[in-house]
Protein backbone atom coordinates (compact mmCIF):
# COMPACT_ATOMS: atom_id res chain seq x y z
CA UNK A 1 0.00 0.00 0.00
CA UNK A 2 1.13 3.45 -0.98
CA UNK A 3 0.48 4.85 3.17
CA UNK A 4 0.76 2.99 6.29
CA UNK A 5 -0.63 3.34 9.57
CA UNK A 6 -0.55 6.87 11.18
CA UNK A 7 0.38 8.05 7.17
CA UNK A 8 -2.80 6.25 6.34
CA UNK A 9 -5.58 8.31 8.81
CA UNK A 10 -3.13 11.76 7.98
CA UNK A 11 -4.04 11.29 4.17
CA UNK A 12 -7.70 10.58 4.41
CA UNK A 13 -8.56 13.29 7.25
CA UNK A 14 -6.43 15.44 5.01
CA UNK A 15 -9.02 14.87 2.16
CA UNK A 16 -12.24 15.29 4.80
CA UNK A 17 -11.03 18.82 5.72
CA UNK A 18 -10.58 19.31 1.94
CA UNK A 19 -14.28 18.64 1.23
CA UNK A 20 -15.44 20.01 4.10
CA UNK A 21 -14.21 23.12 2.74
CA UNK A 22 -14.78 22.71 -0.60
CA UNK A 23 -18.88 23.08 0.51
CA UNK A 24 -18.39 25.24 2.85
CA UNK A 25 -16.59 27.91 1.53
CA UNK A 26 -18.10 27.91 -2.00
CA UNK A 27 -19.57 31.12 -3.34
CA UNK A 28 -22.63 30.69 -5.96
CA UNK A 29 -21.24 31.61 -9.49
CA UNK A 30 -23.93 33.43 -11.66
CA UNK A 31 -24.11 32.97 -15.47
CA UNK A 32 -22.37 33.95 -17.54
CA UNK A 33 -23.21 38.10 -18.07
CA UNK A 34 -22.41 39.73 -21.23
CA UNK A 35 -22.94 42.63 -23.55
CA UNK A 36 -24.42 42.58 -26.68
CA UNK A 37 -23.82 45.62 -29.03
CA UNK A 38 -27.63 46.29 -30.37
CA UNK A 39 -26.78 49.77 -32.39
CA UNK A 40 -23.96 52.62 -32.69
CA UNK A 41 -25.47 55.95 -33.79
CA UNK A 42 -22.24 58.89 -35.07
CA UNK A 43 -22.56 61.52 -33.07
CA UNK A 44 -22.80 64.87 -35.71
CA UNK A 45 -19.99 67.01 -35.36
CA UNK A 46 -21.57 70.70 -34.80
CA UNK A 47 -20.15 74.06 -34.01
CA UNK A 48 -20.55 76.80 -30.95
CA UNK A 49 -24.24 78.03 -32.18
CA UNK A 50 -25.08 74.95 -34.14
CA UNK A 51 -27.90 73.06 -33.27
CA UNK A 52 -28.00 69.43 -35.55
CA UNK A 53 -31.35 68.55 -35.82
CA UNK A 54 -31.08 66.40 -39.25
CA UNK A 55 -33.15 68.28 -41.31
CA UNK A 56 -31.13 72.08 -42.10
CA UNK A 57 -33.57 73.27 -44.10
CA UNK A 58 -36.88 72.21 -41.77
CA UNK A 59 -39.18 74.96 -40.32
CA UNK A 60 -39.43 74.92 -36.28
CA UNK A 61 -42.28 73.36 -36.67
CA UNK A 62 -41.13 70.22 -38.74
CA UNK A 63 -38.44 69.68 -36.27
CA UNK A 64 -40.73 69.54 -33.39
CA UNK A 65 -42.33 67.21 -35.43
CA UNK A 66 -39.69 64.57 -34.85
CA UNK A 67 -40.08 64.39 -31.43
CA UNK A 68 -43.53 63.09 -31.29
CA UNK A 69 -44.21 60.25 -30.02
CA UNK A 70 -40.90 59.49 -28.98
CA UNK A 71 -39.36 59.34 -24.99
CA UNK A 72 -36.01 61.32 -26.08
CA UNK A 73 -32.86 60.45 -23.83
CA UNK A 74 -30.56 63.26 -22.86
CA UNK A 75 -26.70 63.22 -23.39
CA UNK A 76 -24.02 65.16 -21.95
CA UNK A 77 -20.64 64.87 -23.52
CA UNK A 78 -17.98 67.22 -22.93
CA UNK A 79 -19.17 70.75 -24.01
CA UNK A 80 -22.07 69.24 -25.80
CA UNK A 81 -25.24 67.89 -25.22
CA UNK A 82 -28.63 66.28 -27.22
CA UNK A 83 -31.75 64.28 -27.27
CA UNK A 84 -31.97 60.36 -28.89
CA UNK A 85 -34.39 57.75 -28.99
CA UNK A 86 -34.24 54.52 -28.10
CA UNK A 87 -33.75 52.99 -31.35
CA UNK A 88 -30.54 55.12 -31.95
CA UNK A 89 -31.76 58.41 -33.81
CA UNK A 90 -29.71 61.33 -32.84
CA UNK A 91 -33.25 63.72 -32.48
CA UNK A 92 -30.50 66.97 -31.58
CA UNK A 93 -27.33 68.06 -30.95
CA UNK A 94 -25.58 71.65 -29.79
CA UNK A 95 -22.09 72.63 -28.07
CA UNK A 96 -22.79 75.06 -25.67
CA UNK A 97 -20.11 78.19 -25.55
CA UNK A 98 -20.61 78.60 -21.99
CA UNK A 99 -22.74 76.75 -19.49
CA UNK A 100 -25.37 74.30 -20.08
CA UNK A 101 -27.81 71.59 -17.78
CA UNK A 102 -30.37 69.36 -19.75
CA UNK A 103 -32.56 66.47 -18.29
CA UNK A 104 -35.46 64.42 -20.28
CA UNK A 105 -37.95 66.93 -19.39
CA UNK A 106 -35.70 70.66 -20.48
CA UNK A 107 -32.42 72.27 -21.31
CA UNK A 108 -30.87 75.77 -21.16
CA UNK A 109 -27.66 77.04 -21.98
CA UNK A 110 -26.41 80.45 -20.55
CA UNK A 111 -23.26 82.33 -19.81
CA UNK A 112 -20.28 82.65 -17.19
CA UNK A 113 -22.31 85.44 -15.12
CA UNK A 114 -25.83 85.04 -16.04
CA UNK A 115 -28.70 87.79 -15.10
CA UNK A 116 -31.57 85.43 -16.08
CA UNK A 117 -31.82 82.15 -17.96
CA UNK A 118 -34.53 81.05 -20.67
CA UNK A 119 -35.54 77.43 -20.55
CA UNK A 120 -36.50 75.46 -23.54
CA UNK A 121 -38.46 71.74 -23.45
CA UNK A 122 -36.27 68.68 -25.74
CA UNK A 123 -38.30 69.81 -28.78
CA UNK A 124 -37.88 73.10 -28.85
CA UNK A 125 -35.38 74.82 -31.44
CA UNK A 126 -36.90 78.38 -31.84
CA UNK A 127 -34.70 80.08 -29.20
CA UNK A 128 -36.99 83.22 -29.41
CA UNK A 129 -39.79 80.50 -27.65
CA UNK A 130 -38.42 79.67 -23.94
CA UNK A 131 -41.50 77.64 -21.82
CA UNK A 132 -39.71 79.31 -19.35
CA UNK A 133 -37.60 82.53 -17.88
CA UNK A 134 -35.58 82.35 -14.20
CA UNK A 135 -35.61 86.07 -14.02
CA UNK A 136 -32.84 85.99 -11.10
CA UNK A 137 -29.09 85.93 -11.52
CA UNK A 138 -27.55 82.65 -11.03
CA UNK A 139 -27.11 79.28 -12.54
CA UNK A 140 -29.67 76.90 -13.46
CA UNK A 141 -29.71 73.22 -12.61
CA UNK A 142 -32.14 70.49 -14.03
CA UNK A 143 -32.82 67.22 -12.66
CA UNK A 144 -35.45 66.08 -14.30
CA UNK A 145 -38.32 67.67 -13.98
CA UNK A 146 -36.89 69.33 -10.79
CA UNK A 147 -35.61 73.32 -11.49
CA UNK A 148 -33.14 74.74 -9.32
CA UNK A 149 -31.42 78.08 -9.18
CA UNK A 150 -27.67 78.39 -7.67
CA UNK A 151 -26.92 82.37 -6.43
CA UNK A 152 -24.12 83.35 -7.82
CA UNK A 153 -22.23 84.03 -4.16
CA UNK A 154 -22.51 79.88 -4.21
CA UNK A 155 -24.43 79.64 -0.70
CA UNK A 156 -27.57 79.42 -1.57
CA UNK A 157 -30.37 77.86 -3.91
CA UNK A 158 -34.00 78.28 -5.09
CA UNK A 159 -36.91 75.84 -6.63
CA UNK A 160 -38.62 76.86 -8.93
CA UNK A 161 -41.82 75.36 -10.68
CA UNK A 162 -42.45 74.96 -14.20
CA UNK A 163 -44.59 78.21 -14.15
CA UNK A 164 -41.38 80.18 -13.26
CA UNK A 165 -42.39 80.46 -9.15
CA UNK A 166 -40.06 79.87 -6.70
CA UNK A 167 -41.44 77.45 -4.12
CA UNK A 168 -38.47 77.50 -1.67
CA UNK A 169 -35.11 79.83 -0.95
CA UNK A 170 -32.26 78.09 0.98
CA UNK A 171 -29.11 80.06 2.49
CA UNK A 172 -26.19 79.39 4.66
CA UNK A 173 -22.46 81.32 5.07
CA UNK A 174 -20.69 78.92 3.54
CA UNK A 175 -20.45 77.82 0.04
CA UNK A 176 -21.88 74.68 -1.38
CA UNK A 177 -19.94 71.89 -1.85
CA UNK A 178 -22.21 69.00 -2.45
CA UNK A 179 -25.75 68.43 -3.62
CA UNK A 180 -28.63 66.07 -4.39
CA UNK A 181 -31.79 65.75 -4.86
CA UNK A 182 -34.34 63.18 -5.54
CA UNK A 183 -38.72 63.32 -5.88
CA UNK A 184 -38.30 63.63 -2.19
CA UNK A 185 -36.17 66.50 -1.44
CA UNK A 186 -32.48 67.05 -1.46
CA UNK A 187 -29.04 67.06 0.07
CA UNK A 188 -26.97 69.80 0.68
CA UNK A 189 -23.23 69.97 1.77
CA UNK A 190 -21.26 73.23 2.77
CA UNK A 191 -17.25 74.09 2.89
CA UNK A 192 -17.89 74.35 6.71
CA UNK A 193 -18.93 70.97 7.36
CA UNK A 194 -22.58 71.42 7.81
CA UNK A 195 -24.92 68.63 6.19
CA UNK A 196 -28.38 69.99 5.26
CA UNK A 197 -31.40 67.83 4.33
CA UNK A 198 -34.68 69.56 2.97
CA UNK A 199 -38.18 67.83 1.69
CA UNK A 200 -39.90 68.53 -1.12
CA UNK A 201 -41.21 71.59 -0.28
CA UNK A 202 -38.17 73.09 1.10
CA UNK A 203 -38.69 72.16 4.74
CA UNK A 204 -35.63 71.13 7.19
CA UNK A 205 -35.32 67.61 8.03
CA UNK A 206 -31.95 68.01 9.50
CA UNK A 207 -29.44 70.45 9.71
CA UNK A 208 -25.73 69.56 11.15
CA UNK A 209 -22.18 68.91 11.71
CA UNK A 210 -21.16 65.38 11.09
CA UNK A 211 -18.24 65.89 12.96
CA UNK A 212 -15.33 63.22 13.16
CA UNK A 213 -12.23 64.73 11.75
CA UNK A 214 -10.10 67.67 12.28
CA UNK A 215 -11.14 69.87 9.23
CA UNK A 216 -15.08 69.80 8.77
CA UNK A 217 -16.01 69.82 4.81
CA UNK A 218 -18.69 67.89 3.00
CA UNK A 219 -16.91 66.34 -0.45
CA UNK A 220 -20.24 64.24 -1.38
CA UNK A 221 -23.57 63.75 -1.06
CA UNK A 222 -26.53 61.76 -2.00
CA UNK A 223 -30.32 60.98 -0.91
CA UNK A 224 -32.31 58.12 -1.59
CA UNK A 225 -35.17 57.86 -3.91
CA UNK A 226 -37.39 58.05 -1.33
CA UNK A 227 -35.94 60.51 1.01
CA UNK A 228 -35.10 58.63 3.65
CA UNK A 229 -31.33 58.14 3.72
CA UNK A 230 -28.52 60.03 3.10
CA UNK A 231 -24.94 59.27 2.67
CA UNK A 232 -22.24 61.80 2.30
CA UNK A 233 -18.27 61.73 2.69
CA UNK A 234 -16.86 64.48 5.18
CA UNK A 235 -14.49 65.67 6.56
CA UNK A 236 -10.17 65.92 5.93
CA UNK A 237 -7.30 64.59 8.25
CA UNK A 238 -9.21 61.05 8.96
CA UNK A 239 -12.11 61.58 6.42
CA UNK A 240 -14.95 59.20 6.84
CA UNK A 241 -18.16 58.29 4.99
CA UNK A 242 -21.59 58.58 7.06
CA UNK A 243 -24.98 56.47 6.22
CA UNK A 244 -27.88 58.35 7.83
CA UNK A 245 -31.13 57.11 8.33
CA UNK A 246 -34.27 59.84 8.56
CA UNK A 247 -37.56 59.29 10.08
CA UNK A 248 -40.11 62.23 10.18
CA UNK A 249 -37.94 64.94 11.49
CA UNK A 250 -35.62 62.58 13.17
CA UNK A 251 -32.32 61.49 11.83
CA UNK A 252 -29.88 59.04 12.93
CA UNK A 253 -26.05 58.09 12.10
CA UNK A 254 -26.47 54.33 12.03
CA UNK A 255 -23.02 53.69 10.21
CA UNK A 256 -19.87 55.57 9.40
CA UNK A 257 -16.19 54.13 7.94
CA UNK A 258 -12.91 56.09 8.11
CA UNK A 259 -10.32 55.76 5.40
CA UNK A 260 -6.52 56.39 5.62
CA UNK A 261 -6.32 58.69 3.21
CA UNK A 262 -8.41 61.99 1.77
CA UNK A 263 -10.03 62.53 -1.22
CA UNK A 264 -9.72 66.15 -1.89
CA UNK A 265 -12.08 66.94 -4.22
CA UNK A 266 -15.70 66.47 -4.67
CA UNK A 267 -16.93 62.83 -4.59
CA UNK A 268 -19.79 61.30 -6.41
CA UNK A 269 -22.53 59.73 -4.55
CA UNK A 270 -25.81 58.22 -5.37
CA UNK A 271 -28.25 55.44 -4.28
CA UNK A 272 -29.71 53.27 -6.38
CA UNK A 273 -33.27 53.45 -6.97
CA UNK A 274 -34.54 51.04 -4.10
CA UNK A 275 -32.27 52.71 -1.48
CA UNK A 276 -30.04 49.57 -1.22
CA UNK A 277 -27.03 50.17 -1.92
CA UNK A 278 -25.20 53.49 -2.12
CA UNK A 279 -22.28 54.02 -4.09
CA UNK A 280 -19.05 56.94 -3.58
CA UNK A 281 -15.85 57.85 -4.29
CA UNK A 282 -12.65 57.56 -2.25
CA UNK A 283 -9.18 57.00 -2.04
CA UNK A 284 -9.41 53.54 -1.87
CA UNK A 285 -11.38 53.37 -4.60
CA UNK A 286 -15.28 52.61 -5.73
CA UNK A 287 -16.65 52.90 -1.92
CA UNK A 288 -20.19 50.40 -2.16
CA UNK A 289 -22.14 50.71 0.83
CA UNK A 290 -24.88 47.79 2.10
CA UNK A 291 -27.78 49.88 3.30
CA UNK A 292 -29.16 46.88 4.94
CA UNK A 293 -26.27 44.74 6.34
CA UNK A 294 -24.66 47.82 7.13
CA UNK A 295 -21.28 47.18 5.56
CA UNK A 296 -19.04 48.63 2.84
CA UNK A 297 -17.40 47.52 0.39
CA UNK A 298 -14.46 48.43 -1.77
CA UNK A 299 -13.81 48.00 -5.10
CA UNK A 300 -9.91 48.63 -6.12
CA UNK A 301 -10.16 50.49 -9.44
CA UNK A 302 -8.75 53.88 -10.24
CA UNK A 303 -10.81 56.62 -12.04
CA UNK A 304 -13.47 59.23 -11.82
CA UNK A 305 -17.29 57.89 -11.77
CA UNK A 306 -18.60 59.50 -14.74
CA UNK A 307 -21.82 56.97 -14.88
CA UNK A 308 -23.72 54.99 -12.67
CA UNK A 309 -26.56 52.46 -13.47
CA UNK A 310 -28.58 50.29 -11.85
CA UNK A 311 -30.81 46.81 -13.14
CA UNK A 312 -32.51 46.28 -9.69
CA UNK A 313 -34.13 43.00 -10.88
CA UNK A 314 -31.22 41.22 -11.22
CA UNK A 315 -29.44 43.36 -8.73
CA UNK A 316 -26.51 44.76 -11.08
CA UNK A 317 -24.48 47.58 -10.76
CA UNK A 318 -23.10 49.57 -13.77
CA UNK A 319 -20.14 52.03 -13.35
CA UNK A 320 -18.43 53.76 -15.98
CA UNK A 321 -15.14 54.78 -14.66
CA UNK A 322 -12.85 57.68 -16.09
CA UNK A 323 -8.92 58.59 -15.86
CA UNK A 324 -7.54 60.51 -18.40
CA UNK A 325 -8.56 59.11 -21.85
CA UNK A 326 -9.48 55.97 -20.56
CA UNK A 327 -12.25 54.26 -19.70
CA UNK A 328 -13.91 51.60 -17.70
CA UNK A 329 -16.87 49.72 -17.60
CA UNK A 330 -17.37 47.82 -14.71
CA UNK A 331 -20.76 45.30 -13.93
CA UNK A 332 -20.99 44.17 -10.17
CA UNK A 333 -22.92 42.16 -7.84
CA UNK A 334 -22.80 44.51 -5.36
CA UNK A 335 -21.81 44.54 -2.75
CA UNK A 336 -18.38 43.60 -4.00
CA UNK A 337 -18.16 40.93 -6.91
CA UNK A 338 -17.17 41.78 -9.90
CA UNK A 339 -18.95 39.99 -12.92
CA UNK A 340 -17.15 41.42 -15.78
CA UNK A 341 -15.23 44.65 -17.01
CA UNK A 342 -13.88 46.28 -20.44
CA UNK A 343 -12.52 49.24 -21.44
CA UNK A 344 -11.84 51.68 -23.87
CA UNK A 345 -10.29 55.08 -24.95
CA UNK A 346 -12.64 58.60 -25.51
CA UNK A 347 -12.24 62.20 -23.52
CA UNK A 348 -15.15 62.21 -22.54
CA UNK A 349 -18.40 59.46 -21.75
CA UNK A 350 -21.65 58.92 -20.62
CA UNK A 351 -23.71 56.04 -19.47
CA UNK A 352 -26.99 55.26 -19.37
CA UNK A 353 -28.71 52.58 -17.81
CA UNK A 354 -32.74 51.29 -18.82
CA UNK A 355 -32.80 47.78 -17.38
CA UNK A 356 -31.04 45.62 -19.03
CA UNK A 357 -30.49 48.37 -22.10
CA UNK A 358 -26.91 50.16 -21.41
CA UNK A 359 -26.05 53.31 -23.35
CA UNK A 360 -22.44 53.72 -23.86
CA UNK A 361 -21.09 57.25 -25.12
CA UNK A 362 -17.50 58.70 -26.62
CA UNK A 363 -16.51 61.35 -27.99
CA UNK A 364 -18.01 60.23 -31.85
CA UNK A 365 -20.11 57.97 -31.09
CA UNK A 366 -23.32 56.65 -29.11
CA UNK A 367 -23.87 52.60 -28.32
CA UNK A 368 -26.52 50.42 -26.81
CA UNK A 369 -25.35 47.39 -25.41
CA UNK A 370 -27.68 44.62 -23.95
CA UNK A 371 -27.19 42.69 -21.30
CA UNK A 372 -27.55 38.84 -21.76
CA UNK A 373 -27.20 35.86 -19.03
CA UNK A 374 -29.09 37.48 -16.12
Amino acid sequence: MLFKGKNKFIFIGVIIILVIYIFAAAVPMREDVYLMPDWASPIPKVQNGQIYSGEAAASFDELKQRFDGKSPIVFSLGESFGYFTEDGKILRSEIAEDRFTASSYAWTKYPQKPLFTDIYTPEEFDLEKPFLRIDKPGYVYLDKDRIFLFEPEGSSLSQYDNTGKKLWHYTHTFPITAFQSSKAGCVIGHSDGLLVCLDSDGNSLFSFYPGGSTYQSIMGAAISEDGKQVLCLCGLNKQRVVLINISGNQHKIIYHSYFEKDLRRQAFASFDKSGDFAVFESTEGIGIVDCKNLTLSIIKEEGFISGLGFQNKNNLLTVLLQKEDECSILLIDPPNFMIGKTKFKSKNAFLIQKEDKIYIGTDDKIAALDVRGL
